[in-house]
């Protein structure tokens, strides 16, 4: 691979999502009550994707930005785009952190 493969905003976007991601998964992983329990994998899936999805998009709107390429209505849609995985993210993490941190019964 080259550097600017390496690089790109996709693999930066991938990076980013798992990076964070990974303290959560780490505090799942330490915190679980029974290990008879199911490993919530969707939503780990989704806790990275929606940070993958908005680092990718965010990256790639201020490319377009600089280049002067970007209509009026495409930049409006990904801004909304862009707040609506931010709270969507924001709100799933803040409902499952007391899982995370171990707490019983916390769904």
């Amino acid at each position: 691979m080259t550097m600017a493969r390496i690089f790109s905003p996709r693999w930066l976007a991938l990076c980013v999502g798992a990076i964070v991601t990974l303290p959560f998964l780490l505090l799942e992983l330490i915190n679980r009550r029974a290990l008879d329990e199911p490993f919530p994998s969707p939503l780990f899936a989704l806790l990275w994707v929606l940070p993958t999805a908005l680092f990718g998009m965010g990256a790639s709107t201020v490319s377009r930005v600089r280049r002067g390429q970007s209509a009026r209505g495409g930049l409006v849609l990904r801004g909304a785009l862009l707040v609506l995985f931010a709270w969507l993210w924001i709100g799933l993490l803040v409902d499952q952190l007391p899982c995370f941190r171990g707490v019983p019964n916390c769904d």
